[in-house]
Order: structure tokens, then sequence, then C-alpha cells
């Protein structure tokens, strides 16, 4: 909590079994698409993006963060992918799913 206070990360939980309206890790991501872009996607971004958690949502996430690096990057879904697996590469998209 005081790195989150302090801007250090940002931790965006979806509890799609807690509300009345399901709301799922990857509409959270969606609503940050800008600060996941500037963070992680923009040429000479140092952002890390850790997806914790259930397996389930894993591959809705990575599709809309390869969705993300599309639109706000201009890049082709085969350009996006590249760039997905260089931050995996690089230790900079890190999946802890179980």
């Amino acid at each position: 909590e005081a790195y989150e206070k302090d801007g250090i990360v940002k931790c965006c939980n979806a509890w799609s079994r807690d509300t009345a309206k399901k709301v799922y890790v990857q509409h959270k991501i969606k609503e940050e698409e800008d600060d996941i872009w500037e963070q992680l996607g923009k040429p000479g971004s140092k952002g890390f993006f850790f997806l914790c958690g259930s397996q389930q949502p894993e591959k809705d996430v990575y599709m809309t963060l390869v969705g993300i690096m599309q639109s706000k990057g201009n890049m082709t879904e085969m350009q996006a992918q590249k760039k997905m697996e260089e931050l995996q590469v690089a230790g900079r998209y890190v999946r802890q799913v179980y």
C-alpha cells in the first residue's frame, strides 16, 4: 500500500464474484490503457506488468494488452505480439498464475 501511495506501483484488483456487475481484470486493464501504454509499451518506457492469481483470465489479459499495443502504438497484431514477447523476455511482463 505504501508503494502505491508513493506512485511506485498501481494495483488494479478485479473481483468478478463479489459485485452485482461482473468486472474482470481485462476491464480494469482497458480502463488503464493510457498509463499502461506510457509505462509498458511506449518506446523508452521502463514499467513492469505483473498478472497474479487465477490462470483463467490470462488469455483475455494478454489479448487486451496486445490490443493496447495495437491502438496506442499503431502496431499490427503481429508487431504487438512481438512487443509482448520482448517484454516477457526482458522480465517486464510477468505472470504468476495458478
